[in-house]
């Protein structure tokens, strides 16, 4: 969620002092099969100033989607794998309160959907959440840099233990279920929406799955329990990779196609190489499962967002 403030300051100074002091040796990056982070270079649309989520393309292969979370509009973006374009797609008839994630996937009959999660909720008083999701659109060169998406659904959903504040959606990619993860608490609560939650009006309420075991605080200090809020996270077209993020680190799990992404997150995950960035939020493996991309959420003139890059060995 957008805050500018001191806050954020003192934050950076302690993401640096827990990346050297929780440093990840290079004998462990190797074990996790993953190569080096490398930074692939500068967005090139300004516009994407406080992305907070984004997702590989199925229909325009070597590209990513990506959104702002709140006060901005309600669009989305198109980027290169290397950050070059400033495609912008404006969701018809969708108010932008908090979105903070996004996901794809493709049903039985071929179809592609983009899924944008209205989740955030800093304050934790928001008393339902929203998901939309459309066909994805395909961008053509000859195409003006912005268009309209009109056919949206929309699900509504309550969390059956109050409001919380999430970052992070899951969508097991053979199912179509969803999966949100909490944010802010020591240990992370998983929630979860059936495969066809869009067929149904009215509230929904999201099933409570388990307390998770990762990215718990080393500290009870609250600055530094700010560090492992979790921020975002993806699963694999294969439906058999998971990673989620904290500001500090990325976590990954390899599973079994048909096996849950519950029980997936309920082993301990590996620790994947990531490179330090100011609010670490947007997170996605790249279209082909070759690896994934990151995104700072926090960018200024001075200041840009970076894309960056984690291949597999």
């Amino acid at each position: 969620m957008r805050r500018r403030s001191r806050v954020q300051v003192i934050l950076v100074g302690l993401l640096v002092w827990a990346c050297q002091s929780f440093y990840i040796a290079e004998e462990e990056f190797t074990r996790t099969n993953f190569q080096g982070t490398k930074d692939l270079g500068i967005l090139a649309n300004i516009e994407i100033d406080e992305a907070s989520g984004m997702v590989a393309s199925q229909r325009n292969p070597e590209h990513y989607w990506v959104i702002n979370d709140s006060k901005d509009l309600n669009r989305m973006f198109l980027v290169s794998q290397t950050g070059q374009g400033k495609a912008e797609f404006t969701l018809a008839g969708l108010h932008n309160r908090d979105w903070e994630a996004m996901g794809r996937w493709r049903n039985r009959t071929g179809q592609t959907y983009l899924y944008v999660a209205d989740i955030g909720d800093n304050l934790a008083r928001n008393s339902s959440y929203h998901v939309h999701r459309f066909l994805e659109p395909s961008l053509q060169l000859t195409d003006p840099l912005r268009r309209v998406i009109k056919a949206t659904q929309s699900l509504e959903f309550k969390l059956p233990d109050g409001s919380r504040d999430m970052e992070c959606m899951l969508i097991d990619q053979i199912s179509g279920e969803l999966y949100f993860i909490s944010k802010r608490e020591d240990h992370k609560r998983l929630y979860r929406l059936p495969s066809d939650a869009f067929a149904y009006h009215g509230i929904q309420t999201a099933q409570f799955i388990c307390e998770l075991n990762f990215s718990v605080p080393t500290s009870n200090l609250s600055l530094l329990k700010k560090i492992y809020y979790i921020t975002d996270g993806n699963v694999a077209s294969s439906n058999e990779e998971i990673i989620v993020r904290n500001y500090l680190e990325i976590y990954y799990w390899k599973k079994e196609k048909k096996e849950s992404i519950a029980d997936a997150l309920r082993r301990k995950p590996r620790v994947v190489p990531s490179i330090l960035e100011p609010q670490g939020e947007a997170l996605a493996f790249d279209g082909l499962n070759k690896g994934y991309a990151t995104i700072s959420e926090i960018a200024t003139l001075s200041s840009p967002a970076h894309i960056y890059y984690t291949a597999k060995r």
